[in-house]
């Protein structure tokens, strides 16, 4: 906020008023604060790793070889840049009964958000009407739901260069992903409760940043996915950082509850190779 925000504020006749904006002004300050305390951790780490001493990072930055190294352990940690930066949407289908192919874990919307905030960021969770086409051209998207809920999503899962659904071949309705260049597909199946979920960054339609997508091939795939972001986040943003990528995780749960008990990479992480991932546009926003 401004010195000019903060005198607009202080300008409000109404105190009912001026409160709500103050307070309005403080979580917007504080969300801004997360942000770049992020931002510098990460960047303290990396010229870290590059062989920098604190000493010569606190003189680059005017700041004491002890106050470097305090602020690079304090604050949000430094891997939630993964998700970008700013508000962030988390998507989700309406289901308004039964069941719908595709679908989520009606829990995987809450509890994503709730990781988001737990990282420093402001989440909301928004719904779509399952079959509907959404609009996926806006900053900080992340869809958690598959191509058959909606045909937005379908459009951008078949960007993806190597992972894409598996056709079912007749008598086998197991849904399954193949990766195209291992010419490999994988299923869910084995002697334990076990699911597979589809994580990835890939292009918005219009080409001018990128969406965060979640799909499990069943309900309990879409929490694994999510557990694996809260356990393995360091390593997902060491392999991927901001760049387009896809990846499959494999959910281990529980059959009564549809809980994940542990979730792993079933695949590297992949790392799409385009034009458009290295474009300033794209880096600035995902």
């Amino acid at each position: 906020m401004s010195a000019d925000d903060v005198a607009r504020v202080f300008a409000i006749e109404d105190k009912v008023e001026r409160l709500k904006a103050a307070t309005d002004g403080v979580a917007a300050a504080q969300q801004t604060i997360n942000e770049l305390t992020r931002i510098r951790r990460a960047v303290i780490r990396e010229l870290h790793a590059e062989g920098w001493t604190f000493a010569r990072i606190g003189a680059a930055a005017g700041l004491s070889r002890a106050r470097i190294h305090q602020v690079s352990t304090q604050g949000p940690a430094p891997e939630g840049l993964f998700f970008g930066h700013g508000a962030l949407t988390v998507l989700v289908p309406e289901i308004r009964s039964g069941r719908v192919l595709g679908a989520p874990d009606p829990n995987a919307g809450t509890r994503l958000a709730e990781l988001l905030r737990e990282l420093g960021f402001t989440a909301t969770v928004e719904t779509f009407l399952p079959g509907r086409p959404i609009d996926l051209n806006r900053d900080g998207l992340i869809a958690i739901g598959g191509p058959e809920l909606s045909p937005s999503l379908r459009q951008l899962i078949a960007a993806d260069p190597r992972l894409r659904r598996a056709v079912t071949r007749a008598g086998d309705a197991r849904r399954g992903i193949e990766d195209r260049a291992a010419r490999r597909v994988y299923r869910p199946g084995g002697p334990e409760p076990h699911d597979i979920a589809y994580l990835a960054r890939l292009p918005r339609p219009d080409g001018r940043g990128t969406c965060l997508l979640i799909d499990g091939l069943h309900p309990p795939g879409s929490l694994g996915a999510i557990r694996l972001l809260a356990t393995r986040l360091a390593t997902l943003h060491e392999r991927a950082a901001n760049n387009l990528f896809s990846v499959l995780i494999a959910v281990r749960y529980d059959r009564s509850t549809g809980e994940p008990v542990e979730a792993d990479l079933l695949t590297p992480v992949y790392r799409h190779e385009s034009p458009d991932s290295r474009s300033p546009v794209n880096r600035a926003r995902r």
